[in-house]
């Protein structure tokens, strides 16, 4: 929605999980009335397209916002095939079940892929409090790659 001239950048979205059963169900991109309700009209009728109306409404994310987006599966404690650099990672809710020296690792590695001025973003209820780390402190969840 901000970048109404996306199409001439090289935007990309690298969507992972551990999950293939969560994967399979992100790509396939459908969603019911219930877990888009919160997205303004304006943005569902723009992005998405009802695709059945019994017994609840589905929507399905179009094809120009799917083309951006590539699902894969990730261990964040193997070795990961994605080089970077990145201009924004999202790892939200995840670090909360590692502790602190594997948590140090993973935000080391974040840095490593991120591009100069990239940020991060972790969870509500996670922060790099407390884990040794480079990255400059921007907003609760949003830190910055100096």
């Amino acid at each position: 929605q901000h970048l109404p001239d996306l199409k001439s950048w090289d935007a990309k979205i690298l969507a992972t999980d551990l999950s293939t059963r969560v994967l399979a169900r992100a790509k396939e991109g459908t969603y019911g009335a219930r877990q888009v309700a919160t997205v303004p009209g304006l943005l569902l009728s723009k992005h998405f397209t009802c695709v059945q109306t019994k017994p609840e409404r589905q929507y399905r994310v179009n094809d120009s916002l799917r083309r951006l987006v590539r699902f894969a599966r990730l261990n964040l404690m193997e070795s990961w095939p994605m080089r970077g650099p990145f201009d924004v990672i999202f790892c939200r809710n995840v670090m909360i079940y590692f502790d602190k020296p594997t948590q140090s690792q993973l935000i080391g590695r974040f840095w490593d892929l991120l591009a100069p001025g990239g940020m991060l973003f972790v969870g509500h209820s996670e922060s790099l409090a407390g884990v040794k780390h480079q990255f400059e402190y921007v907003q609760p969840t949003v830190y910055r790659k100096g």
